[in-house]
Order: structure tokens, then C-alpha cells, then sequence
């Protein structure tokens, strides 16, 4: 079991209201989430998996649910959501009246220290349930073999076979269905791009001060990377700062219109927010160079950690709606010219 020395105080960031919407306020989220990938990256990780396991609970759980989740935050006891898993997947089973979960899940962050998993499991009718299961309670089997990572060794992400387990009906929260619900699925990405720019910025200004404190900054091929690290910092914000009025516009009034805006600017951001990182990561490598890389300097597992953390599922997907819109908005550009070039002939 590995402490992520969270105090109560930043567990209970993940209080949300009805909507699942954090009681500190999306900007508030943000920042905090921001403030943990300078920190430490594994903990951010584990960070951005209890606000989404947390307000998921908020959003879809009934009033008991939603009363459990705020004792258990008060006790300081940490959430996740596992939803990724192997060929096998994870099923929930009824015998005899009795729900049974059967299978595993990979990729748990936390596993082994995580007091409230949130897994999704496979219905008889291919629906995908939420089930909320209490860790301490639980006989679950958990595989570190495979967690040999690149990097965010830290974040404990084994496999877990869940085989056996029992639940109650109170355990599941919302209905089939509920977890890939848009915008809250592909907008929620938002979170870990927070934590992506705190490393960003981490990464940025150790760089800069490690040239400082060697005295380079007057070189001019080292001055020309500082200056592209700070415009790809100032990149990473200012998209995180789209995203969050996004969001305050969709909580303001949920619309079509508003989930579409939070869903292009989210995809939007995970383009522009890897590729600063990227160019960040490449003028860090070259900044500082092999001498900067030897331990106990952070540079090397700043970088390793980085890049495994920018590999989140499905960013080819993001960059094809991002093209679409594209397409889409050029499509109904030229039938309003086409059609306003045939009336006026007319």
C-alpha cells in the first residue's frame, strides 16, 4: 500500500453538486489539479481519478449514495475510476439474486491503495453499470507483474480481478449506461490536461533555472528554447482556460450547442496541450543535456513520466471530430453562399 499523502482538505475538492459539478467551481478544479502534476505526476494522477470517481458518484447516485460519498471524502478516503481492461473485461452477474462481479480490470491506478473503486461492468444486456466497490471489503486478487512502465512507476496501475465479489444494490450507481454519457465522458479529459500542464510547467521551470544556476542563460541557442518552453506553457493555460468556460457555459444551460463547444475545445486542448509537452520535453532534453539527466536531478523522471502520461486512449479519435468541425463549419459556410449567390441572381 503506497501513501499519496493527500490531506482531507484536497480529498474534499471532489465534492460536487447534483450535476457532478465541483463545489469549489471548474477553475478552482483545475488549478488544484494543475498545482498536483507539478508536484508529483503519479500523484496527479491518483488526484484526477478521485474527482472523476467522485463526481460521477454525485451526479448519477441516489441521495444515500450521494450521503456516503460525503462521509467517506470527511474520512479521507480516496476514489477511483477503473474502467480500462483487457480482452476478458469485467461482468456483473446475477445468481440467485445476488450480484456477483466476475473478471478484472487493468490499468487501476492506485490499486492497493484506492478505498473506493468505481469499476464498470458488463450487464446481461451489454449495458456498461457503474459499481461502486468498497476496497477494505473486498477479496480481489491484484497483479503488479505487467507494471514494468517508461513511467508514473508510481501510480501502481496493475491489474485487478474483481472474480467473486459480491454486491448489494447499493452499490451500483446510475443506470447502463450512464458512464459514456457526452459531454461529461470526452470533456472530462479536461482534468488530465490540467495535470499534464503542471508537469509542463514543472518541466519548464527547473529547466530554466538549472541554466541560470550554470550560468547558460546567456547563450543564444538555449535563450531560443526558454523562449519556445514559455510560449508552449502559456499555450497549455490558455487552452485550459477555454475549456473551463466551456464548461461554465454548459452548467450555466445544458444545449446541444454547449456540449458540442465543450467537446471541440476538449479535443482541441488534448491536440494543443500534447504538442506543447512534446516541444517542452525535446528543448528540455536538448537544454540540458546528458549531464542534466543523471540523478538526483528531476529532469529524467519528469520527462519518463511525462510521456507515459500523455499517452491517454483515443487521441487520433480527438483529432479526427477536430477535423470534422472543421469540415462541417467550411460545408455550411459554402451552401449559405451558394445559396445566398442563387437568390440574388434570382
Amino acid at each position: 500500500m503506497r501513501d499519496y499523502a493527500l490531506s482531507v482538505a484536497e480529498l474534499q475538492m471532489a465534492r460536487a453538486d447534483a450535476a457532478g459539478v465541483a463545489l469549489a467551481g471548474r477553475r478552482a478544479e483545475i488549478a488544484a489539479l494543475r498545482a498536483m502534476g507539478r508536484r508529483e505526476a503519479s500523484l496527479g494522477r491518483i488526484f484526477e481519478g478521485h474527482l472523476n470517481a467522485a463526481q460521477l458518484v454525485a451526479r448519477y447516485g441516489n441521495p444515500a449514495q450521494r450521503k456516503r460519498l460525503d462521509d467517506d471524502l470527511r474520512a479521507g478516503r480516496i476514489f477511483a475510476v477503473w474502467n480500462t481492461q483487457d480482452e476478458d473485461g469485467l461482468y456483473l452477474d446475477e445468481r440467485d439474486g445476488t450480484l456477483v462481479l466476475r473478471g478484472a480490470k487493468s490499468w487501476t491506478s492506485g490499486a492497493g491503495s484506492i478505498a473506493r473503486a468505481l469499476v464498470t461492468a458488463t450487464r446481461a444486456d451489454g449495458s456498461l453499470q457503474m459499481c461502486l466497490v468498497p476496497m477494505e471489503r473486498a477479496r480481489v486478487t491484484i497483479d503488479a507483474s505487467a507494471w514494468n512502465p517508461l513511467g508514473m512507476e508510481a501510480s501502481d496501475s496493475f491489474r485487478v480481478d474483481f472474480s467473486g465479489v459480491a454486491l448489494d444494490a447499493g452499490a451500483l450507481i446510475g443506470a447502463g449506461g450512464d458512464y459514456p454519457r457526452q459531454p461529461w465522458f470526452s470533456g472530462g479529459a479536461l482534468r488530465f490536461l490540467a495535470v499534464h500542464a503542471g508537469i509542463v510547467e514543472r518541466l519548464a521551470e527547473e529547466s530554466a533555472r538549472y541554466l541560470v544556476e550554470r550560468e547558460r542563460q546567456g547563450d543564444p541557442f538555449q535563450r531560443e528554447r526558454a523562449a519556445r518552453t514559455r510560449v508552449a506553457v502559456r499555450d497549455c493555460l490558455l487552452w485550459l482556460d477555454a475549456g473551463v468556460r466551456a464548461w461554465e457555459a454548459f452548467d450555466a444551460g445544458e444545449s446541444e450547442a454547449a456540449a458540442a463547444l465543450v467537446l471541440e475545445t476538449v479535443d482541441m486542448a488534448r491536440m494543443a496541450v500534447e504538442r506543447a509537452a512534446n516541444e517542452t520535453i525535446e528543448a528540455t532534453l536538448r537544454s540540458v543535456g546528458a549531464r542534466g539527466l543523471l540523478e538526483p536531478l528531476p529532469f529524467a523522471a519528469l520527462v519518463r513520466d511525462l510521456q507515459m502520461y500523455l499517452r491517454q486512449p483515443a487521441p487520433d479519435a480527438a483529432m479526427l471530430r477536430v477535423a470534422d468541425a472543421a469540415f462541417r463549419q467550411a460545408a455550411a459556410a459554402r451552401s449559405t453562399a451558394v445559396a445566398s449567390s442563387t437568390g440574388t441572381s434570382g
